[in-house]
């Protein structure tokens, strides 16, 4: 159904455009004001855990699974969970 189809596309840019930078610059503040107390801690969203946004990092790991010519690292790299 195309309402549905509008619906989520809309939700995943509230997600993307909205949300996510908005706790991106929390978490950011949260880590510089935990600083001076607690240097080695870093604070970070888990935005894999939003279901709107599930879809997205389905298809990335398709194309990085699809991609024979990346190492494992270089995949883990590429979806954001590097060493």
């Amino acid at each position: 159904d195309a309402t549905y189809a509008n619906y989520r596309e809309a939700n995943v840019a509230f997600w993307r455009g909205t949300v996510s930078p908005l706790v991106r610059k929390t978490a950011a503040a949260l880590t510089g004001w935990l600083g001076g107390r607690f240097a080695d801690v870093r604070i970070e969203p888990d935005l894999d855990a939003v279901p709107a946004l599930q879809p997205e990092r389905e298809a990335l790991w398709a194309r990085l699974g699809a991609a024979s010519f990346l190492t494992d690292e270089e995949r883990r790299l590429l979806a954001g969970v590097g060493t």
